[in-house]
Order: structure tokens, then sequence, then C-alpha cells
């Protein structure tokens, strides 16, 4: 959010104080500052100033917020806001794979997919669960972000270099026969590296609550890059020449956000460095970045066993239908930036379920009708961007992997909810579980069913990580209620699924179908979830007074 929680017209200024990372309160209860503060008596007591608001227990009904708060009309504006970038940061991304599938080639295209996958998963080392770390603490405390930031840096510094020069050693040790297309995917190796430090920053604002503008900067990035590389294709230069332009595109994010933070008032503070410092910063992730591990291990895996077990051309098939999945679940970072900085200033059980339920009700909302046009119009999405070869291989993949952004959201989210109080084995349990039915499942049927084996164990690994986290959760979440917030999606694309199957072209189709579900699925959850409703309203009434 971009600025503190406000309530009460300014009459009573609130600000959260967050709770301590392990969960338990400043004090040992829910603190709210006021500008009313009690004053003591000769006698030792408290009595209240001239004029001030009696105290609100933290549990009596009347101090409850209202259903539909200020700071639930922030949140969702700060999802909005986050999506929006994050919607055209994406499709100029979308724009380079397209570009790079039609002018390269599958094969040279199953070679960029790869680096890419390998650069993924490089990174799980320098995040390491660092950035969570982060928020956590500094949402915690505000007034160590600076130091945190600076340490922040510097571990992931140190471990970047470390990453690339195992990739490095490692590549000249199989001895490729072809150097230039060695050399094209480890620069684009190196780029995703580098775009770790602009996620350092990214996390420093999140912590700060003011996400907006840096993700507009993050949007500017994502733009340049696009531009550059689609410029390297037009002018065939080849893998290499898209891999430079990718690179070069991407340093310019940890500089412009470093220049962003400084303006805002966020520095590192270096001289807050020191080997204590980075002692006590690794204390409690170790849990968070073995899950970070296993959790990229669960979205990369499949391409990886793909190009051992089946090659470069089978990569490159299946990198297509995949760049749907990748390119949805950018709504899981935009809900988790917005709804984890909440989770983890008040961890309460209760407050953590009802963000978690407003999160997967955002999910549901997105995901499900998207799940639908994939299941009925797969092909024709992919022969429109992608060309006939892909989508002709394609189809029986991308449908396998039409539920895999929803349940890879959900299991995203329950483990933010999970880890919002500490570190916790629960999270890492269950993306140790979906990680073994992965390998297994890939290791069994890739060999026989390729593509669609590894589109399968996908989703089915997922689907696997989500039930488990539900059924270790209710210690530190509850049990989120999840249908009234799911059925209006469900009922609304269900509808929907009218026009998409009939024999129309695409884009009638998919604009019948949007109609349908917008109509069904307000006038659903205007009966079932209103609060989803009058946010969206108070949202643009707040827009129209500005």
């Amino acid at each position: 959010m971009d600025q503190p929680f406000r309530d009460m017209a300014g009459v009573l200024h609130f600000e959260l104080l967050a709770r301590t990372p392990n969960g338990s309160s400043i004090g040992g209860d829910a603190v709210v500052k006021t500008r009313y503060r009690p004053v003591r008596s000769r006698f030792g007591g408290l009595r209240k100033r001239k004029g001030a608001a009696p105290p609100v227990e933290p549990g009596d009904r009347a101090g409850r917020a209202a259903p539909t708060s200020d700071r639930t009309v922030r949140t969702a504006r700060t999802i909005m806001v986050l999506g929006v970038t994050e919607v055209i940061g994406k499709l100029s991304m979308v724009l380079v794979v397209i570009g790079a599938a039609r002018l390269l080639g599958v094969a040279d295209f199953g070679v960029f997919a790869y680096a890419l996958a390998v650069g993924a998963l490089a990174t799980t080392v320098p995040l390491w669960g660092y950035d969570t770390i982060v928020v956590q603490r500094a949402s915690a405390a505000p007034e160590r972000l600076r130091a945190l930031l600076a340490q922040l840096l510097v571990m992931r510094t140190g471990l970047v270099v470390l990453v690339f020069a195992i990739i490095c050693g490692a590549l000249a040790f199989s001895r490729p026969s072809d150097t230039d297309t060695a050399l094209a995917g480890l620069i684009v190796v190196a780029a995703v590296l580098l775009d770790t430090f602009t996620e350092a920053y990214r996390s420093a604002a999140a912590a700060r609550q003011r996400q907006n503008t840096i993700a507009v900067v993050h949007l500017m990035q994502r733009l340049l890059t696009a531009a550059w590389v689609l410029t390297a294709l037009l002018l065939d230069t080849g893998l290499l020449g898209l891999a430079i332009a990718y690179f070069a595109g991407t340093a310019v994010g940890p500089v412009a956000a470093m220049l962003l933070m400084r303006r805002q008032g966020t520095r590192a503070d270096w001289g807050a460095v020191s080997v204590g410092s980075l002692v006590r910063l690794n204390r409690g992730t170790w849990m968070i970045g073995l899950e970070s591990i296993v959790a990229m291990a669960l979205f990369r895996l499949d391409t990886l066993f793909l190009g051992w077990l089946a090659g470069n051309r089978a990569v490159g098939i299946y990198a297509a239908p995949y760049r749907l999945l990748e390119t949805a679940v950018f709504v899981c970072w935009v809900v988790s930036r917005a709804v984890f900085p909440l989770m983890a200033s008040d961890p309460r059980p209760h407050r953590v379920r009802r963000h978690t339920e407003r999160g997967i009700g955002v999910l549901a909302a997105v995901f499900i009708p998207y799940m639908t046009v994939l299941l009925c119009r797969g092909h024709d999405v992919l022969l429109l961007l992608f060309g006939e070869p892909f989508a002709d291989a394609g189809t029986d993949t991308l449908r396998w992997l039409a539920p895999a952004p929803l349940l890879f959201g959900v299991a995203f989210l329950l483990s933010d909810a999970l880890t919002a109080a500490g570190p916790t084995l629960r999270a890492l349990t269950g993306a140790v579980a979906a990680l073994v039915v992965n390998v297994v499942l890939n290791l069994s049927l890739i060999p026989h069913y390729g593509g669609v084996a590894a589109a399968f164990t996908t989703s089915c690994s997922y689907a696997v990580a989500a039930v488990v986290l539900i059924l270790l959760g209710p210690a530190r979440i509850g049990r989120p209620r999840l249908t009234r917030t799911v059925l209006p999606a469900v009922v609304a694309s269900g509808l929907a699924a009218g026009p998409l199957l009939a024999p129309w072209p695409l884009a009638p189709a998919l604009l019948a179908a949007a109609v349908v579900y917008v109509s069904c699925w307000a006038a659903i959850a205007r009966r079932l979830d209103p609060e989803q409703i009058q946010v969206l309203r108070q949202m643009a009434r707040r827009r129209r007074s500005e």
C-alpha cells in the first residue's frame, strides 16, 4: 500500500505496529497508537485526555473494523496497480517469446527456453528466502530497513558470483560443440541472475508498502528489454544477439530501482554490514530458502527433464504452452506482494486466514476463467500466438497445463500464509511432498509421453502441494472458507464456456465469454460475497474523488 493505514476520517490516526516475526505481539497485546495518548493521573492510574476517544480493546466487537475497511480498499488498489503494470510487462515478454519462437526456429527457441530454466533454478541460491525475511523483519521494525537492504545486497552479490562461476565451470567441463550457443546460454543465465538485484529493491518497497512506483520502473525495464530483443531478432542477429539484448535490458532494472529507492529516502546502510549482521540475516532463512529451491524446482524441473530425456526440440514445443502458464502466474506475485506484508505485520491466525481467503478469491476470479479459455480454445490461442507447428504439437500439453496457474497460486499463497509468523517446517513439507511427486512422475512418464507428461506432472504436483498445505495449516491460518469465495468464479466460468465452445472465431468468442463471465460473476458475488463488490465500489468512488 502507498500510505499508512488511516481511518475515521482523520479523527484518529491509527498506525499498525507490526508483531514480532515469531507471531507474538509487542507487550503481549495488539498495539494501536492514536494521536490521543493516555495521561497518568496523580494516583498512578490512567485517565483519558479531554476529548479523546475511549480505548478500544482488541477483542471488543465495537472496535472491529467495518467489513470493507480503508485497509481492504487500499490493498485491493495496490493489487490492481501492480496487476496492471505486471500485465503490460508480461505482455511485453510474451512478445519476446513469440518473436523468438517464430524467428529463431524450434531448436534455438528450445535452447533459449532451457537457458531461462537453468537461470531460474540458479536464482534460488542468491534469493534463498532473503527477500521474504527482509519484508517480514522490516515490516515489523521499519527503522531496520536500510541495514537489512545493505545486508541483502551483499549476500546476494556473493552468492550470484558463486553460482555463476559454478555454472561456467560445469559448462566448460561438458565441452559443448557449439561455442556460440553455449555463450548465448550463459549470457541468458547471467541476465536472469542479475534480475535478483531488482527483486531486492522491490522487497524493500514492499516492506515500506510503497510498491506502485517501483512497479512502474520495473515495467519500463521490461518494455525496454522487449524493444531491444525484438530489434535484435528483426536484424537477424540470431540466438547470440537475442541473449546480448536480453542482458542489456535486464541490467537497467537494478540501476533504476536503486535510484528510485534513494529518491524515496531509502539508501542501503553499508556501515551496518558486518560478519555478525550477515549471520543474523541468515538466521531463520534456511527453511524459507529450501522451500524456495523446492518451489523453483517444481516450476522448472519439467523443462530440464524434457531437455535431458527428449532434446531441445521437445523443449521448444513445450515452452510455447508453458509460456502461457508463466505469463499468468504473475497474478500470484501481485497478490502475494500486496497481502504478505499484511500477514507478516499481524500474523494472528484469524487475520492471516482472512487475508488468505481474499487472496484466493482474487486468484479464482482470474485463473478459473483463464483455465476455461485454455481448455475450450487452446489450439486457437497457440495458433494465434506461436504458429501452426506449436499449435498442432502443443494443444494437448496446454490442456493439461490449464489448471496449473490456479493450483500454483493457491499453493503459493498458502505457503506465504504459513510463513507469515516466521519460518516453519509445514511450508517446506508441502513443497517437498510435491517435489517428490514431480520427480517420480516426470522420470516415469516423460520417456513415453513427452511434453504431455510434463504438463500433467506439473498440474498434479501443485495440487499435491495445495492439499498438503491446507492439511498442515490449521495451527497458523485455521481452515480457509473457500466455497463462498470461489463459487462465483466457478459458476460464471461454466456459463462463459458456452460462447467459447460455439463455432465462432476466437475474438468474438472471447468477447462474448467475457461479457457473460463478468455479468454473472458480479451477480453471484453480490449475493454470496458482497465484500468483493463493496471493495470495487469504494475504489471507484475514491478514484473519482481524486
